[in-house]
């Protein structure tokens, strides 16, 4: 992906790291800052009451032609507290004019850790790396800001490159030597077709078995800590799941939460082509606390891999219809249940994390913005994302945990073997043949 220009200068924004939040996307000519979703969290104390403003103030259309550095789609203005700045309604993110992300901040207060914002300081840095890169190096394009690990990809793309040089050297290997043995004894249909892609879907489960595994290995790999405890990089926690300030409510069935996820889903096509289309998918980003019998810290569940087991559905069709919670929550969500004829088939569900509820976390343990010695050290933590380390978030123990995955282990990797097996035999028992 191409680098997000600036909305005044239609500069290259330059990445600048911070030392405990995530990197920012700032303009080296001091006109503004970009703020993906969820990252104003880290720095603006009283997120709460300043997305509760932006709900009640509405966004207003905007007059020129401002498009989304992130995704090119157009911009809205928003005003709140007599201070202006763009966000855009697809990745939802924000463009901050100079001196707004102080002036937010400034307005509101109370966290119970307080940020120290330094936007000068983010400019100035900017800047300095701006000088500092190479013409060359600066048009190249960049990776956008994601949870995914660097060396996880390389080690992927060198896995794949070389599995595929390999089976590509068997290939013409086993062709050269068997093309004078073997011929096919029937003519190729649909049915050897769908045994061709069973083949290549098993060794498909049969890796991603294996990356569960490695999964399961890193969960066992690393001790339970606990809160008060807690060291910096990648920890792993157990307790009792707490709010912030206040409940959150599920989407559909309106029960107390401190944190859920929710997908909307869509009966469209008939017949063979009848399908569920997703049309709505979200996650809260309000953070929570976890609490043990030592300390509480903050959670950040922004870019977390849900493993929620236990989730609900609720379904409209001849068989019934949809709770009036789950009406309510669609409502709220812009999504009619009318059709041009009747009602729309839809399935709703959520999982959620309530009050009080053992959860389970592993994510990376990291330093709030501006935290001195003033406060106490678990105060000064939060976990959350990390492009380095997993992130998981679950409501099991850490024990149903491994079980999980070990089924999944044996589920895919054994299945998917079994699957690959038994399609490459009926391919050479049936179409196959070996002459003298």
């Amino acid at each position: 992906m191409l680098p997000m220009k600036c909305l005044d200068c239609l500069e290259d924004l330059i990445e600048v790291p911070t030392s405990h939040g995530p990197g920012l996307d700032v303009c080296f000519s001091r006109h503004g800052l970009w703020l993906d979703v969820g990252e104003f969290n880290f720095f603006v104390e009283d997120y709460v009451s300043l997305t509760r403003a932006i709900g009640e103030a509405g966004g207003v259309a905007v007059g020129t032609e401002s498009l989304c550095p992130r995704c090119g789609n157009h911009m809205e203005s928003e005003t709140v507290a007599h201070t202006s700045f763009l966000s855009c309604d697809s990745c939802r993110g924000w463009w901050l004019p100079h001196g707004i992300l102080t002036r937010l901040n400034e307005t509101y207060r109370g966290a119970a850790v307080p940020i120290q914002i330094h936007e000068a300081e983010l400019y100035t840095r900017a800047a300095a790396r701006h000088h500092a890169l190479d013409d060359t190096f600066r048009n190249q394009p960049r990776f956008t800001k994601t949870g995914t690990n660097p060396q996880g990809r390389w080690f992927w793309a060198l896995f794949f490159g070389l599995a595929f040089v390999l089976g590509g050297l068997i290939l013409v290997a086993g062709i050269g030597k068997t093309v004078g043995t073997i011929q096919w004894s029937r003519p190729l249909d649909h049915t050897l077709l769908y045994l061709a892609a069973g083949t290549i879907g098993g060794l498909g489960l049969c890796i991603y078995g294996w990356m569960v595994h490695q999964r399961k290995c890193v969960i066992t790999s690393i001790p339970t800590s606990r809160i008060r405890s807690l060291a910096l990089g990648l920890v792993e926690i157990e307790g009792l799941a707490q709010p912030v300030e206040h409940l959150l409510s599920s989407p559909f069935s309106g029960l107390p939460c401190v944190f859920f996820s929710y997908a909307v889903e869509e009966h469209v096509g008939s017949g063979k082509r009848a399908r569920w289309e997703t049309i709505a998918k979200d996650i809260s980003e309000q953070p929570f606390f976890v609490r043990d019998t030592t300390e509480q810290v903050l959670v950040i569940p922004l870019g977390a891999e849900l493993i929620l087991p236990d989730e609900r559905t609720y379904r409209n069709n001849w068989l019934g219809a949809l709770p009036p919670t789950a009406i309510d929550g669609l409502n709220r969500l812009g999504i009619s249940t009318e059709a041009w004829i009747g009602n729309k088939t839809l399935r709703c569900r959520e999982s959620f994390i309530q009050p009080d509820e053992q959860v389970y976390v592993l994510g990376t343990a990291q330093e709030h913005l501006g935290a001195t010695e003033r406060v106490e050290h678990s105060a000064r933590l939060y976990i959350g994302n990390s492009r380095d380390h997993e992130f998981i978030i679950s409501n099991r123990s850490e024990k149903d945990l491994l079980s999980r995955l070990q089924w999944h282990v044996l589920a895919y990797g054994a299945g998917g073997l079994a699957l690959a097996a038994t399609c490459l035999s009926v391919i050479f028992t049936y179409y196959l043949k070996t002459v003298s």
